[in-house]
Formats: C-alpha cells, structure tokens, sequence
C-alpha cells in the first residue's frame, strides 16, 4: 500500500559553535572522524533510499533534513522543522561516545511524560522500530553488537514545544564511535560504506511502514 506522509531527518550538530544549545561535535572516532559528519552522510544516506522506496512502491514522500550543509542548528529549531512541515515523523541521528571509551551498542531515545510528552506511546513504537532496525543492521556485520533500548531522555529537540504534538518523534545513537572496533565497523574498514546503505536501508524501511 503507497504511503504518504512528511519525514523530517535531523543530522545531530554541525559547523564550528554552539548554536542554541547544539553543540558543534561531541564525539569523535579515534581515526578522527566526527560524528557531525557521520550523521549528515547517514542523514543523505536515508534520504536516497526513502526516495528509492518513493520511485519503487508509489510513496508520496516529502523527505526534510534539518541541515545539508556543516553548520549548526539550535536543538529548538530543529525541531520546529516538524511543526512549520507538519511531519509526520522526526528522527535526529546521532552517535555517541563513554567517558573510559568502553561502552558499545545502539539506543533510542524519546522525550518522557514527565517532560510534556503527550505523545509518549506513539513515540515510542516507532523509536522502537528505528532501534530494531538499526541493531539488527549492526548485529548482522558485528557479533559484538549491544542492543540497549528505547530509553526515555528530556531533549530540548524532543521537546513537544519545538515538535508540535502529533509528529511521533526520536533520537538514535547509532553506536559508540570512540571505540576502535566501532570505528573500523563505520569508518576505516573496506566494507563499512557497505555497512552504512545496510543501515541507511533499513532506517528508511522502517520510516516508510511507520507512515
């Protein structure tokens, strides 16, 4: 069945100062790649293939990223994207980082109830679906994979001010970048371009059945 609706695709920070609360990067790969790189290239990644299962199955999709270029976006603006385009989904890429660089795995945050979030149940079916996507894509290149949930997080781009009240909402932290295994899963080795359309497909796949 053709889908219709607006996606909104926010690529966590960008340029060279803080703007409105968004950091430019927090964490960095020990090859040296930022994560506000890694989640605009995601960011375009998804975009292709939305389009692609757009052409495919007569989708009717209007496809938004929050920035296309490296510069910064205030966490409230971005989510004011959704609410001027009336979207219907808001997903926000990011990629996290421990302090002692020992942590791994996938989480999806959501805004909780306690901080305003009407639209709590809906958010967090679908950032279930965002977090089943993308650890199953990791854990089918990478045994090591963690899987550690859907957790609830106040996030000023989450916040329902900034969203509106129906657009059903999240945040992914693809994994933790400042791990060399990590890195060379997504950055260095031969087969992470691989592994990014793996992710990119399967993120698209489940914007599109979320609609």
């Amino acid at each position: 069945m053709a889908k219709h609706g607006t996606v909104v695709i926010d690529p966590g920070h960008g340029g060279s100062s803080v703007v409105g609360g968004s950091s430019p990067n927090n964490a960095t790969s020990p090859s040296g790649v930022k994560e506000k790189n890694i989640t605009l290239a995601m960011a375009f990644l998804i975009r292709e293939e939305l389009r692609r299962f757009a052409d495919s199955d007569g989708h009717s999709l209007n496809i938004i990223l929050t920035r296309e270029t490296d510069v910064n976006v205030g966490l409230a603006a971005r989510g004011n994207v959704a609410k001027n385009n009336n979207a219907n989904l808001f997903l926000s890429i990011h990629c996290n980082a421990s302090e002692n660089h020992t942590a791994r795995g996938t989480e999806t945050l959501i805004s909780p109830v306690s901080d305003g979030n009407t639209n709590y149940a809906k958010d967090k079916v679908f950032a279930q679906a965002i977090q089943n996507a993308v650890f199953n894509t990791i854990k089918m290149h990478d045994a090591n994979a963690r899987d550690r949930g859907v957790k609830d997080q106040v996030l000023a781009a989450l916040r329902r001010s900034a969203l509106g009240p129906s657009v059903r909402a999240g945040m992914v932290e693809l994994e933790f970048i400042d791990r060399p295994d990590v890195d060379a899963l997504l950055n260095k080795e031969p087969s992470a371009t691989a592994v990014r359309r793996d992710l990119s497909k399967a993120i698209a796949a489940a914007l599109v059945t979320a609609l």
